[in-house]
């Protein structure tokens, strides 16, 4: 018998990919080689430096690194959803209204950053301030950047090590180095409804709060938007895809059938979380599909970057996924 091709993946453990680490479900014809010791933002910037056949990857870094020319492509696969208004953090009191915030220094932990991109375009849309208006503070690792920055970007050096970015911000905002904080933050129905783990860990210092935290405003801008956030993206090496021009369809098939059993590894909390989440959009967003809130969403991150100064023109839909996802 024919030895199979071997595929790495590179992916932190996930209830959407779980099913497949644990062997319940197969690509069909290929042995899938997995790696999941590492941060997301880790995979991300290993992804980038050619590691791995197949990675899970900071949306707005894959759309940069397309625009570059760099060999990559994406299959219609989003693990990770969700607005990020409430990654948006301040240290209460210290702020009036948001349009305070021009002029003043911003922090985040990666400006390339998918979550800090999405947090951005909110502010632009939705409160008027431009990213010119402020100047900004990084506390960690870039992934990928292809261009100069039109904004003042003060660094730290060496930067905070991956995972490790938030609390150097927490403490600048709650001083009042820092009118706010973009950070990374829990996504998909906590990212609508509230809760999880980001605002305790941004409020171990005095005052630091979500500058957006009203779930019913939240969820009108999700539905008048027509916008749901792409937080992280399945991608391949071009390569792989010449080399094995049946995995792409084979891949999704597996990532479909592997959500399906996502209910397995989910808590009630989570799975409840996730059921509202579906009965409030009105559609499941994560039905690995580029439907209409997929091609809408994606264009919205493709002309936030180039306002950020991350992008410089709009990519067609077809240069960034695989043939399968039109199908």
């Amino acid at each position: 018998m024919a030895q199979k091709p071997r595929i790495t993946l590179g992916s932190p453990p996930d209830p959407r990919n779980r099913a497949m680490i644990d062997g319940l479900v197969e690509v069909e014809g290929y042995e899938i080689e997995y790696v999941s010791k590492y941060s997301p933002g880790e995979f991300h910037y290993r992804f980038v430096q050619g590691e791995y056949d197949v990675a899970e990857m900071s949306t707005a870094t894959f759309l940069r690194t397309r625009e570059r020319g760099q060999p990559f492509i994406a299959l219609p696969v989003f693990f990770q959803r969700g607005p990020r208004q409430r990654n948006i953090f301040y240290c209460e009191g210290k702020l009036k209204n948001p349009s305070d915030l021009k002029g003043k220094k911003i922090g985040c932990f990666r400006y390339g950053a998918t979550a800090v991109s999405w947090a951005r375009g909110f502010m632009l849309d939705e409160c008027g301030i431009k990213t010119t208006d402020v100047s900004w503070f990084v506390s960690g690792r870039e992934v990928f950047i292809g261009d100069s920055l039109p904004v003042k970007v003060e660094r730290i050096d060496p930067p905070a090590p991956f995972g490790q970015e938030k609390a150097v911000l927490a403490e600048m905002v709650s001083r009042g180095d820092l009118g706010a904080a973009l950070v990374p933050g829990d996504s998909g129905y906590i990212g609508l409804f509230g809760g999880g783990s980001v605002p305790g860990q941004m409020g171990r210092f005095p005052g630091v709060k979500p500058l957006f935290a009203d779930t019913e405003e939240i969820v009108a801008w999700a539905k008048r938007s027509g916008i749901y956030p792409i937080i992280h993206i399945m991608a391949l090496k071009q390569e792989t895809v010449e080399r094995f021009p049946d995995l792409p369809a084979k891949l999704i098939a597996a990532f479909r059938a592997a959500n399906k059993l996502a209910p397995k590894y989910l808590t009630p909390e989570a799975a409840a979380g996730y059921a509202r989440e579906r009965e409030v959009l009105g559609y499941d967003p994560y039905a690995y599909v580029l439907g209409e809130t997929e091609k809408r969403t994606m264009r919205a991150l493709n002309r936030y970057q180039i306002e950020q100064g991350l992008m410089k023109r709009e990519l067609p839909l077809e240069s960034l996924f695989v043939h399968e996802a039109f199908a």
